[in-house]
Order: structure tokens, then C-alpha cells, then sequence
């Protein structure tokens, strides 16, 4: 089983909002009010994303964070390698079996495949979710 920790999904819901944005700056309290990520650790998130190249930031009263690569640019795969380095690596634990070799890396191939999902698909589908959920009210 694919184990992504808190830090990985809510760096996945952070990315999915500013996306969301396009090209507007949001600040800080609004991207952890509109994705539901408490904002002492958003900022430590956003920290890490800006360090990778996927948010920049604008400091002062009219500042925020906003998407610094295209949204069809990233996929969810980068997103959570970037964010869960440590813990999506399973050779950090040096058991030197060649079956277990063998698993993981046809495991690994499955699950880049699974992930490689460009973030703008999140942000269509969010969309339609949107318009669905619209029409049922």
C-alpha cells in the first residue's frame, strides 16, 4: 500500500487551490481556508513548494503565493516525490534482498504511472464536480 502522509495531500490540496487561482496571488489564510489546511503548517508547505519551484511569493499587503509552473506543467507524481521524498523510498531501509529489489521497482513503476496525472486534470475535475453538484441543489 501506498502510504502518502498528511504532508504529501495537503501539499496536493495547496497546489489544486492556487491552480484554481490561475494567476491571481492568494494570501496565506485564504489558501488554508479554501483547502482546509491548518495555516502554521500551509506555511512550512509553501516554504518546501517554493523551494521546488512550484509556487513564488510576493511579500507586502498586496502579496501572496500563486502557481509558478503551468498547471498542466505538473503532475501529481512531482508534486508528492517532491513533498515525501523520505517516505515514498522504500531502499531507505537497506534490506539488500534481490526479490524484494524486483518488487520495488515494479511497484514503483506502477505507481508513477498512477500518479502521473497532470495537476490541471485535478483542477478539470474539480470543475465538473463543481457544475455537477450545482444542479442538484
Amino acid at each position: 500500500m501506498v502510504c502518502i502522509s498528511s504532508k504529501g495531500v495537503y501539499s496536493l490540496s495547496a497546489m489544486l487551490y492556487l491552480a484554481q487561482q490561475g494567476n491571481n496571488l492568494v494570501q496565506i489564510k485564504d489558501i488554508a481556508d479554501g483547502s482546509r489546511i491548518p495555516q502554521n503548517y500551509l506555511e512550512q508547505l509553501l516554504v518546501q513548494l517554493k523551494k521546488v519551484g512550484f509556487v513564488e511569493s510576493i511579500r507586502g499587503a498586496k502579496g501572496g503565493y500563486k502557481m509558478a509552473i503551468s498547471p498542466e506543467k505538473v503532475t501529481v507524481l512531482q508534486i508528492l516525490y517532491a513533498m515525501e521524498s523520505e517516505g515514498m523510498n522504500p531502499e531507505k531501509y537497506g534490506l539488500d534482498s534481490p526479490a524484494m529489489d524486483s518488487f520495488w521497482e515494479e511497484m514503483n513503476k506502477k505507481i508513477e504511472n498512477l500518479f502521473a496525472v497532470p495537476l490541471q486534470e485535478l483542477v478539470d475535475r474539480a470543475a465538473r464536480l463543481s457544475q455537477a453538484s450545482m444542479y442538484h441543489i
